[in-house]
C-alpha cells in the first residue's frame, strides 16, 4: 500500500514538472514576443538582473601614500625575517 502512494506522488510531481517546463518555455516566448514589440526606451530589468545587479569594475588609482604603505608594509616582513 505504501508503494502505491509513494508511486502515485511521483507521477503527480513529474507531471507537475512537465507542466511546469511547458509553462516556463511558453510565458518565455510570450515574453519575448512582448519584448520585442514594446518600445526600445522601456528598459525594465529583468528579475534575475534585479537580484544581481552587475557592478561596474572601478578603476583603481593607487597614490603615493600606498605605495609608501606597501613599501613599510613589506620592508617590516623583511626586518621580521631577519
Amino acid at each position: 500500500m505504501f508503494d502505491n502512494i509513494l508511486s502515485s506522488l511521483l507521477v503527480i510531481v513529474i507531471v507537475l514538472d512537465i507542466v511546469g517546463a511547458i509553462a516556463y518555455f511558453a510565458l518565455g516566448a510570450l515574453r519575448k514576443q512582448k519584448r520585442d514589440l514594446a518600445p526600445a526606451t522601456d528598459q525594465t530589468p529583468s528579475l534575475w538582473q534585479r537580484i544581481f545587479p552587475r557592478r561596474q569594475p572601478q578603476a583603481l588609482a593607487a597614490t603615493e601614500g600606498d605605495f609608501a604603505q606597501l613599501h613599510r608594509v613589506l620592508y617590516g616582513f623583511q626586518d621580521g625575517l631577519t
